[in-house]
């Protein structure tokens, strides 16, 4: 009996209104990102069997491929092109993918005996998941084609009987396009590499950043627990002076942990470029000239956003630290920061925030966090009003938390505020506001 009850008390003390809060917080948070996900990727399903095709050969057999693509449930477009440069035209089309069939595909294959060569050009430019998927999805239509093609050699009026041709009648030349540049590589394996440097950094930004808040909100909730940071602020030291101390010194630790993996970083990717690229010279070469290895520069403009970020999240912590009336409400005082860190931690990740509905995109570009977790994309694929804006945006919000901070920390409000709740809670927040 003795047990239990003992039991029951651990339980109560453990589960709080604020746990409840935060599991249900978490549930919806869960709730709502694996609904954005799920649309996400039934919308890249929808689109891998969408096919546009420009078609300069134009004869009975290349009609016959896409009737036959058509009778297997794809959906082709066909386009006409003014030129060959693919990269404005595919710019001016407003297209992501683009097969081209060119003149005398059909020869090559009906009085040749050759394989006949198509042309796959498809865009990269968002560094999530989503895009790789997408990718390995508009492949999967390249593969459509290759299938129609055997088809179509198998019908009555052309019988063909070159087994090597029904095997593999059709080569694949890929040229993947990252802005106004282009370079014959596979967009699968590029935007897999693309996809490492988005998985990484998110990473090492979401530890930055409950590094800095854990640090700040158990120095500031222990002080003010344990009534040193009464007799500290009573010093003849201006409380400015105190506050700026803690910020400054916790914002130097930030730095250099953030130096430290912007080098590691850089070492991790400089020996992923070490392979080779099907059909094509050095990875390395390729990543270079498509523009998707970041320069010194960029890792500055990185460094500078993931700086501000942690400002941010240590002039929060701040006012959160000071709302702490014991030990165990410290502890639960980092999950706002955890929980807004966390939704474009996974989204970023996952999903390109530029193809979410307006709403949806807005809300989650008011997180703070989130332009740092889109900083790299930005940064690669030339967003520069994204990521200058992101920059604004972060030093507005930072102003508004030092205000804050420092409007706490300057009265007599740092001593009496706190976050309860309950009838004990308000009680005693009510006699300390008396």
């Amino acid at each position: 009996m003795k047990f239990f009850n003992l039991f029951k008390k651990e339980v109560r003390e453990l589960l709080t209104i604020q746990t409840i809060m935060t599991m249900l917080i978490s549930l919806l948070a869960f709730y709502s990102i694996g609904n954005l996900m799920g649309g996400v990727v039934d919308d890249l399903e929808e689109k891998a069997t969408e096919i546009t095709i420009c078609d300069f050969d134009n004869t009975e057999f290349t009609q016959g491929i896409m009737d036959t693509m058509r009778a297997a449930k794809a959906t082709v477009k066909t386009v006409e092109l003014k030129s060959d440069d693919y990269v404005a035209e595919l710019k001016e089309l407003g297209l992501t993918e683009l097969i081209v069939i060119p003149e005398g595909f059909t020869d090559m294959i009906m009085n040749q005996n050759k394989l006949g060569e198509i042309q796959y050009f498809s865009t990269l430019d968002t560094l999530s998941t989503s895009g790789t998927i997408s990718k390995a999805g508009s492949l999967a239509g390249v593969e459509i084609i290759q299938d129609a093609v055997k088809k179509t050699l198998l019908l009555e009026k052309y019988n063909c009987a070159d087994e090597r041709l029904l095997e593999t009648s059709v080569i694949v030349n890929e040229t993947t396009i990252v802005g106004d540049k282009s370079a014959q590589a596979s967009a699968t394996e590029l935007s897999g590499y693309a996809t490492m440097q988005g998985i990484f950094v998110p990473i090492v930004i979401f530890i930055l950043i409950l590094y800095a808040s854990q640090m700040i909100i158990s120095a500031i909730s222990t002080e003010k627990i344990d009534k040193t940071l009464e007799t500290l602020l009573s010093a003849p030291v201006s409380r400015i002076s105190v506050l700026s101390a803690k910020m400054l010194a916790a914002a130097v630790v930030a730095a250099l942990n953030a130096i430290v993996y912007m080098f590691g970083f850089r070492y991790f990717m400089d020996g992923m470029v070490g392979g080779t690229v099907e059909g094509s010279s050095d990875l390395g070469a390729i990543i270079a000239e498509l523009g998707l290895k970041l320069q010194s520069t960029d890792y500055i403009f990185l460094g500078i956003q993931m700086f501000l970020t942690i400002l941010i999240a240590l002039s929060a912590s701040l006012i959160l630290g000071a709302l702490a009336k014991d030990v165990k409400s410290a502890q639960s005082l980092i999950m706002p920061i955890m929980f807004l860190a966390m939704i474009p931690y996974m989204l970023t990740m996952f999903v390109d925030i530029a193809t979410l509905s307006p709403v949806v995109r807005t809300v989650i570009y008011a997180i703070p966090f989130t332009h740092t977790f889109t900083a790299i994309d930005n940064i690669i694929f030339a967003k520069d009003a994204l990521f200058w804006g992101g920059v604004a945006y972060q030093l507005v919000v930072l102003c508004l938390c030092m205000y804050f901070a420092v409007r706490i920390f300057t009265s007599d409000k740092i001593f009496t505020i706190s976050l309860s709740f309950g009838k004990k809670g308000k009680k005693r927040n009510a006699g300390a506001a008396e």
